[in-house]
């Protein structure tokens, strides 16, 4: 995805969740790539819904294709919180946004919405729309494009990265993470499997450090990153998680909590997150390719097409408002 639709950094605890992300999903069991063909969707590549209910962690790392092929199209939000303060500094505070709307088809529809504390102006975000077998991006002040070389590759990657934030968060908690049965619940109508998320006392695992390292080191963003990634101490949690009771689709979860840091004991970061399906099956709206979407024509004009703009040159060959041969739409 071409890097004018991305996100803004986000605060560098914010982040480190992200990291974090990148790092344990390494670990997941390897799936076979397909082109045009989300992982994990192939028979068997998942463990049943009888196995993720008894143990419901698992369930949170779901794709969004996994998903829609046990329990149908769906609509799925969530918001998440990070607020990060210690005597002496300016506490800071980050939320994110993110809605999927997958269908059964596989098709589709991906926002993510950023304001990183700073005011007015700083918020940011990007959408997604696989559609027909074509992917379209856009940030959030800018118009769809077509990204046909992706081939919904790079959009399921970062579909799911808003679909397994829950997994992300919980990842950082680790084995001090615990979901304890609660009995049954209802939510849309459907009979749901009930666990409370509370701490276990145990420590979470270490993250591991990239392989390779810039000669000159991390930069100090990233070095606080990498501290609270390798010495993040669970302080709190509470939370409900909801587990569709005939597939296992996670329709609801709620985590709130907090971490200290080995090195910075004064530091805490507090962080409350709720994800939740929204509809689901014939209630989900369709989706289609983006009204208006450019072609993907990221080379940059030039001056002919200056002069072109301005009157003052013609086209050369084919008819008037062709590309020019040998002037690609495509490309950096």
């Amino acid at each position: 995805m071409r890097r004018k639709i991305r996100a803004r950094s986000l605060p560098f605890l914010a982040a480190a969740l992200v990291v974090l992300a990148c790092s344990s999903r390494g670990h997941e069991e390897p799936r076979e790539d397909v082109p045009g063909r989300s992982p994990g969707r192939g028979a068997g590549q998942r463990r049943p819904a009888a196995y993720e209910l008894e143990h419901p962690l698992e369930a949170l790392r779901a794709s969004a294709d996994e998903a829609a092929a046990r329990a149908g199209a769906f609509e799925w939000e969530a918001r998440v919180t990070w607020s990060v303060a210690k005597p002496g500094a300016l506490p800071v505070r980050s939320t994110e946004r993110h809605e999927v709307r997958q269908l059964a088809s596989e098709d589709f529809a991906v926002s993510m919405d950023l304001d990183p504390g700073t005011g007015t102006g700083s918020e940011t975000g990007k959408r997604i729309v696989f559609a027909k077998g074509m992917t379209y991006a856009r940030g959030r002040w800018a118009p769809f494009r077509e990204r046909p070389a992706d081939r919904g590759q790079m959009a399921r990657r970062q579909r799911d990265e808003s679909f397994r934030l829950a997994a992300d968060l919980a990842d950082l908690y680790g084995p001090a993470l615990s979901a304890q049965p609660a009995g049954d619940a209802r939510f849309l109508g459907r009979r749901a499997r009930r666990y409370l998320l509370s701490l276990t006392g145990a420590l979470p695992r270490e993250a591991p450090l990239p392989s390779a390292l810039p000669d000159a080191g991390y930069d100090p963003d990233t070095r606080r990153r990498v501290d609270f990634l390798q010495g993040r101490v669970p302080a709190a949690l509470e939370g409900e998680l909801l587990l569709d009771a005939e597939s296992a689709l996670p329709l609801y979860v709620a985590m709130k909590g907090a971490f200290s840091q080995k090195s910075d004991p004064q530091l805490r970061a507090e962080v409350e997150l709720v994800a939740e399906v929204k509809a689901l099956g014939d209630l989900v709206a369709a989706v289609s390719p983006p009204a208006s979407a450019l072609p993907d024509d990221r080379k940059p004009k030039g001056v002919a097409r200056a002069l072109e703009a301005a009157g003052l040159r013609k086209p050369s060959g084919g008819a008037e408002g062709e590309e020019d041969e040998g002037e690609p739409g495509q490309g950096e």
